[in-house]
């Protein structure tokens, strides 16, 4: 809309904005990452326990919040909405690149954890099964995964990482809004630079 001739502060602010969210989002993807290589050197197990990856979601909520303080001082917190929901989800975006390239190549080099993701996988699905579906044409699919499980495994295919990725960028929006919203309802949250 503007040129940065026509603003010269803009320039220097979406530089800074930029330089934060970068930041922010590649500082907190080292430390996700080092959370989980942590777990991996603990236990393979622990790496793959749901309850433990979905508790990293602390670490991007905790990133997130500081870029989104850092930019609130920068710009005040009475902006448009959209313009405060872009430096957290920016943030959540680079840390869940990190997390993603992180755990693709950690499957891709370990066979192992491909191999116990597939145990699990048909644990689960057996469990389903026993516990009764109530409807013939799921059971019967249970059975079709758990035989195709059983003689393929698992595999680690680029695509299906990509769609992950692009839910979880809408679990990232979503976490960015509501971010958003409590932060600019509450006065008591102190703005840091």
């Amino acid at each position: 809309i503007f040129g940065a001739s026509d603003c010269p502060n803009l320039a220097f602010n979406i530089q800074h904005l930029t330089f934060k969210m970068v930041r922010y989002g590649l500082l907190g993807g080292v430390v996700v990452v080092f959370y989980f290589v942590l777990l991996y050197m603990a236990r393979k197990a622990l790496f793959l326990n749901a309850g433990l990856q979905w508790a990293s979601l602390l670490l991007y909520a905790f990133f997130m919040f500081r870029a989104l303080q850092a930019d609130s001082a920068a710009h005040g917190r009475n902006r448009p909405f959209p313009l405060m929901v872009r430096t957290p989800f920016m943030v959540f975006l680079l840390i869940n690149l990190c997390y993603w390239l992180f755990y693709y190549s950690i499957n891709l080099a370990d066979p192992e954890l491909l191999k116990m993701q597939t145990e699990a996988q048909m644990a689960f699905l057996q469990e389903q099964l026993a516990a009764g579906t109530g409807d013939p044409q799921q059971s019967n699919a249970l059975r079709e995964q758990i035989a195709y499980l059983e003689h393929n495994g698992m595999s680690m295919p680029l695509g299906p990482v990509v769609l992950q990725m692009g839910m979880g960028a809408l679990g990232g929006f979503a976490l960015s809004a509501a971010m958003v919203a409590v932060y600019r309802e509450n006065p008591k949250v102190e703005i840091e630079n």
